[in-house]
């Protein structure tokens, strides 16, 4: 059974038709060297076996919510704001897994740096098996850095993220969007000053799977993306604010500059 101490810091988790990968995700998330904190499980609606497998396996530590309805991520976010009881709030998706460490080591520092809002870390990427799936670029560990390297990328993993809730409520919580949540939520935040860093450790493994929401909405995310740096780009750098467009290759992104441009010029005449 868990701790019975105060929690330090609330795990926020959304579950929805995890059933593959929910056990793996829960056993971290107990395994983890921080004891004092609570996890705030959220079951959107799911039609699989995940509240089954997550009442299972669950102790003392877990708070277990259901959706009325299934409100998808952003909506199920905003109630993780609303129904936690710690200042400080961790991310977690339901098919990725916590290195032991990860908790311990982003409240030693959210409590050393209080002048950081969201603070993420490097990650591993796994496949389905949970085998090494390629490597990722190496995200800023500065606030200045992240911030110049947001200009090209999202610089930001969610699932990694650790966030001072009340900061995160002021920005207005999550955005009512079905895609690129995360990253609205990143650029408005970086749109009022907000300091947003990462740790140097891989302290998440990341799970990429044909399920995935990425994989799933692909052009309605980077639609969603182009949409957000137009928006917030010219307030978070100015002149240098960069014409931003989506893609998972370089070919992908100039073909949709490309198909952009065209459907400018056209509205042009």
């Amino acid at each position: 059974m868990g701790s019975r101490l105060d929690p330090q810091v609330t795990v926020g988790l959304p579950v929805y038709n995890a059933e593959a990968y929910l056990v793996e995700c829960l056993e971290s998330i107990k395994a983890q060297t921080l004891k004092e904190f609570e996890v705030l499980a959220i079951l959107d609606c799911p039609t699989d076996k995940s509240a089954e497998i997550l009442r299972k396996h669950a102790d003392s530590r877990f708070r277990i919510v259901e959706n009325p309805k299934n409100l998808g991520l952003a909506a199920t976010c905003n109630r993780l704001l609303e129904l936690s009881q710690t200042e400080l709030l961790a991310r977690m998706d339901a098919d990725d897994v916590m290195i032991p460490a990860r908790l311990e080591k982003q409240v030693a520092f959210m409590h050393a740096h209080p002048e950081v809002d969201i603070l993420g870390t490097q990650i591993e990427k796994i496949d389905e098996h949970g085998q090494h799936a390629g490597d990722t670029v190496p995200l800023a560990t500065t606030p200045e850095g992240l911030r110049e390297q947001f200009r090209t990328m999202c610089a930001l993993w969610h699932p990694t993220i650790m966030f001072r809730v009340s900061r995160i409520q002021e920005l207005g919580g999550y955005p009512d969007s079905r895609v690129a949540e995360d990253l609205i939520l990143y650029l408005r935040g970086l749109s009022r000053d907000y300091l947003l860093t990462n740790l140097p450790d891989v302290l998440v493994k990341y799970r990429v799977h044909p399920e995935g929401q990425m994989n799933r909405l692909r052009e309605a995310s980077y639609a969603a993306n182009d949409e957000a740096y137009a928006e917030y780009g010219p307030l978070i750098w100015g002149d240098r604010a960069p014409d931003f467009v989506a893609g998972r290759t370089r070919w992908e992104r100039l073909r949709r500059r490309m198909k952009r441009n065209v459907s400018r010029l056209f509205n042009k005449t």
